[in-house]
Order: C-alpha cells, then structure tokens, then sequence
C-alpha cells in the first residue's frame, strides 16, 4: 500500500464471512462500509432497493472529498457512478465482465441503462478480451476501454504437496483426483463434467471427484451422479473458507470446468479458478466459451474444449489423466504463465496508472471551464 498511498473506501454489501475480511484487510488507506445484502435479481421489483446504497453513496461524497469512483459492477454500482457524476462532477471508472453485457442483451429495458452507464464512464476496465469485444460490439470506444485481466495471488496459490487430513477425510489415497472450484450454476457446466466421467469410469477405477462450492444445482447434481453410477466417485465438498482453498487444489491431478454460455446470456467472463489452478502447478481443461480462452492457452497450460461436448471432455480428460507427464508439463507451463503474466502487483500498477489518468484528465477540464480573470489595464 505504500507503493500507491491513495485513500480508498470501499462501499459495498454484507456477504457471508465479510466481518473476518474487513478485520484482516481494512488499514489507514483501506476502509470497507458495508450496509445491506446484494440484490437477488435484477427483476423490476428490485430497482427500489437502489435507493438506500445511493443515499449512503451521497451522503459519503457531501462529507468526504471524493476524486474518483469505481463501480465494480452495473447495477447498483452503475447506476450510482453515473448519478454521482451528473449531480457531483465526479469521475468514475465502469468495469465489466463481458457476461452483464451478454445478459443484458436479453432484457427489455435494463440494456439501455447498461449502455449509459459504459458510454458515460471516464474508462471502462474489460476483464479479458471477451468482455472487450462486447463493449466495442455495444459502441463503446476503444480509446476509453482498458482491459485489465484479474490477477492470481501466486504465493498463496503455489506447487505443495497435499494435505495428509484432506487426503485422509476424502479418501484420496492413490487415487487420481479430478477437482471443480465453482459455484454450482448451469453455466459452469458440473452436469457435462459428470457424463463425461461416467464415460471413462470403467477405465479408470481410482478416479474421484471433488465439486467445491454451493449453490441452486446441487440437488440436481447429486441426483444425476446417483443415476449415473457415480455414487462413490463423487464427492459434494460445499462451501471451503477462501483461507483454505488453495489446498484442495494441491489434492487434484486435474482441473476441469465446462463453462457454458446459457441460453438468458449467463457465461465466463475470465476464469480465475484457471489460473488459481495453474499457479499451483495443475493442468486445467475448461470450456471453450467466454472470457476462458484468455484463461487458458490451449495445449499449453491446458486444453480447451467445445462445452457441451460431452465424448470431447471424455477424451480430453482421458488424455491427460493416461499421460501424466503431459499433465505436469501443462501445469508446470500454467505456473510460469501465472506469475509471469497474472501477478495483482501489475494489475495494481495498471489501475492506478488508469486511476491518475482519468482524475488528471477530469482537473484538466475543470480548469480549462473555470471562467477567467482579467489582468487589470494598465495606462
């Protein structure tokens, strides 16, 4: 933080564990606020709630000398960056994902707002080149977009061996272990990951599964590898604490995830579960679809794969756990990549570069509008 001794508060929601998080990262430079809960959709109903965050938003900037605002997602970030500058004069930087682009595409109204918000940012952050192409494809231009891919904390994420409790508590003992950290949606593609290992299952009698992460699919999920045979090879792990993460990727021989764009425009806008995966020395095979293709360099630090191709993942999957010195020189390439090419060190340095640039373009313009004083004449 002394590298970039900027002042920054964070004004976010209440989500599981944020007591623990503010505790460990808040600082002198750092302060989060948080009031309420995330909005559950984005359904008509829901606009009102707006209301509370923006009037917290602009109490705060009436108090408080505010140069610049990041708004980390459209809705309600958007909307109040783009309220704030209107009624305060302060800049803001947009941010996107490529994926609210896609799903706003499908809603009556919602992508009119959406449009707004991005032509009226002072930049726009793309978050691979997925999400560049759908703002050039929205009209964005491309002088005031900046595409800053996520970064991976490569010291947390490194090459360890496994954990003796987990590998115990999950039975792995010489086993060949498949891993998925995702939260359990469709478009993440846990169904397509099933069916393929039931293809391969016969071949491979030491194989096991391990799903981490919760959500609306699981019963499905778990009714489906009950029907596919797949009882005593699956294992729903849930929720595991962000602390924690890092050693269940050290149990996996593999990495896979079959990313899919759904039909309502949900998809990957990048895939950081890649390159976490990568930054621990592991092969990954993801879904060809999204921002994943910046994720992964295909047949370098993994493969890529049509998403619902379910004898392709089959295959692949087959491929790498019968070679498994293919599989170590994939993971051993996706480490050098991740820390070459993905450190936050560097991602700090673009944003903050971004950061001065569009406050220094904003004083510029102010002074260039402030109505000037005449030199008194002299006789």
């Amino acid at each position: 933080m002394s590298q970039y001794p900027d002042q920054v508060t964070v004004l976010t929601k209440k989500v599981p564990g944020w007591q623990e998080f503010d505790r460990r990262e808040s600082g002198v430079l750092l302060k989060i606020v948080r009031r309420f809960h995330p909005l559950p959709h984005l359904k008509y109903r829901q606009l009102l709630k707006i209301v509370f965050p923006l009037a917290d938003s602009i109490r705060f900037v009436r108090k408080n000398q505010v140069d610049l605002i990041h708004a980390g997602d459209l809705y309600p970030q958007g909307v109040i960056g783009l309220v704030l500058k209107h009624g305060f004069g302060i800049p803001y930087i947009a941010y996107c994902h490529g994926g609210e682009v896609t799903q706003m595409d499908q809603r009556r109204y919602q992508h009119l707002v959406r449009d707004r918000i991005y032509h009226q940012a002072d930049a726009v952050v793309a978050a691979g080149g997925f999400a560049q192409k759908q703002l050039l494809r929205i009209g964005i231009p491309e002088s005031r977009i900046c595409k800053i891919t996520p970064g991976v904390d490569c010291e947390r994420f490194s090459p360890r061996s496994p954990r003796e409790d987990l590998v115990r508590r999950f039975s792995l003992q010489d086993k060949k272990v498949l891993l998925t950290v995702a939260r359990l949606y469709p478009r993440k593609g846990h169904d397509i990951a099933l069916q393929a290992i039931a293809r391969i299952r016969a071949e491979f009698a030491d194989l096991r599964y391990l799903i981490v992460g919760e959500g609306p699919e699981e019963a499905r999920l778990r009714r489906m590898a009950a029907e596919l045979g797949l009882a005593d090879t699956v294992t729903f792990v849930g929720h595991v604490p962000i602390e924690e993460l890092p050693d269940f990727y050290h149990l996996c021989d593999l990495f896979v995830m079959p990313n899919r764009q759904e039909p309502d425009g949900d998809v990957e806008g990048f895939g950081m579960v890649f390159l976490e995966a990568n930054a621990a020395g592991k092969a990954v095979v993801g879904g060809r679809s999204g921002g994943v293709l910046d994720a992964i360099l295909h047949t370098q630090t993994g493969f890529l794969v049509k998403p619902k191709d379910v004898e392709g993942w089959a295959a692949t999957i087959k491929l790498l756990l019968s070679n498994p010195n293919l599989c170590h020189q994939m993971g051993a390439r996706g480490l050098e990549r991740a820390r070459a090419q993905f450190s936050w060190k560097s991602r700090a340095m673009q944003l903050h570069q971004l950061s001065r640039e569009v406050v220094q373009a904003t004083r510029q313009k102010a002074w260039e509008k402030a109505p000037r004083v005449s030199s008194p004449q002299t006789s």
